[in-house]
């Protein structure tokens, strides 16, 4: 019985002390609950901050293009048949009127050798005459009518040859073959193209929304091999193209050690607006109210609600027209849980 009553004592004091630790406990976490109010509204919401400092502000548009030549043309099949000769192979430079691809000159449809032997001896009764007429010793009329058949025997000669001749438009570089010697060709069949390449052309297409802020003679980029090279807009079109529903730009890039190659696709960006001194800040910072954009400043341990209007964005930064100036202590960390004229904590 007397053990009893001890055990009863004993176990009366544990629940007790039990009871009296748990309470003691939870005092202790309301305690620091609302130390760590305290803490914050008497040394204010740690923030971090960045001193605002005028700096360049650039925007470009951004577009996909393949590079060409600055002068560029096709030369095709103007009859079908085979192909006797290739003069030049991809990457040569050929001179202006140097034949590149030539066809048999006994084809039917051409009758080659009936211009060639027609204007050589029209030639030479033109030349006759030409001497007679100058010595008096015939008409006006005479010389006059062989001359008439020597141009036209001289034109038709020249279309025969144009026919089984292909050569090159322009001085320039042999950047595309389609054909090889023997192939048996349709009219019209592509045959090569050429291309001056000291300097590049890339034409991109532009957006109703874009084309307000492309201007010719605009400065453009373009990176290539891990290389930047500076071009010009040169053209801009007038009207929207009706098949691609776009306008379209042309920049020419300088070419001088020909390393940008034919072909390529490219990523040409347009600079279509520049500020040298601007007030620049990070577009995740700006937050939006029913009076409208805002973000926070530090002073005097304060933060303070600046509403800002904003100029160009590059994407991930804003250019601030107003509201903001150079020297600012712009809150950069702890801006979402403030408000204004909450005390702050500038922490390193």
């Amino acid at each position: 019985m007397y053990n009893f009553r001890i055990f009863k004592i004993t176990l009366r004091l544990a629940l007790s002390a039990g009871i009296i630790f748990l309470l003691q406990s939870c005092g202790k976490d309301d305690q620091t609950d609302k130390s760590m109010t305290q803490i914050q509204q008497e040394e204010g919401i740690p923030i971090r901050i960045s001193e605002i400092k005028l700096r360049p502000f650039v925007k470009y548009l951004s577009f996909y293009s393949n590079l060409t030549g600055i002068k560029e043309a096709t030369r095709g099949a103007i009859v079908g048949g085979k192909i006797e000769k290739i003069n030049y192979k991809v990457g040569d430079f050929i001179k202006e009127d140097q034949v590149v691809v030539q066809f048999p000159t006994d084809q039917p449809a051409v009758q080659y050798e009936q211009a060639k032997s027609a204007f050589e001896n029209s030639e030479k009764t033109y030349e006759r005459m030409k001497a007679l007429l100058k010595a008096g010793e015939t008409a006006q009329a005479n010389f006059d009518a062989a001359e008439t058949q020597y141009l036209v025997a001289k034109s038709n000669f020249q279309a025969a040859k144009d026919m089984i001749f292909i050569d090159a438009p322009f001085d320039g570089y042999l950047v595309d073959l389609k054909v090889n010697e023997g192939d048996n060709v349709k009219n019209d069949a592509h045959l090569f193209t050429m291309a001056q390449l000291f300097k590049m052309k890339a034409k991109v297409w532009i957006t109703d929304k874009e084309i307000s802020f492309i201007k010719k003679g605009m400065n453009a980029e373009l990176t290539y091999n891990n290389k930047i090279y500076d071009g010009t807009v040169t053209d801009v079109s007038l009207g929207i193209d009706p098949m691609k529903q776009a306008f379209y730009a042309e920049i020419e890039f300088p070419n001088p050690k020909m390393e940008l190659k034919n072909g390529t696709t490219v990523e040409p960006k347009i600079l279509v607006y520049q500020n040298k001194n601007a007030v620049i800040i990070p577009r995740n910072l700006a937050q939006k109210d029913e009076n409208g954009t805002f973000v926070f400043v530090e002073l005097n341990g304060n933060a303070i609600k600046k509403y800002i209007t904003n100029g160009m964005d590059s994407g991930i930064e804003y250019e601030v027209k107003n509201g903001l100036k150079e020297g600012d202590k712009l809150i950069i960390q702890g801006g979402t849980q403030l408000s204004d004229g909450a005390k702050v904590n500038v922490i390193q």
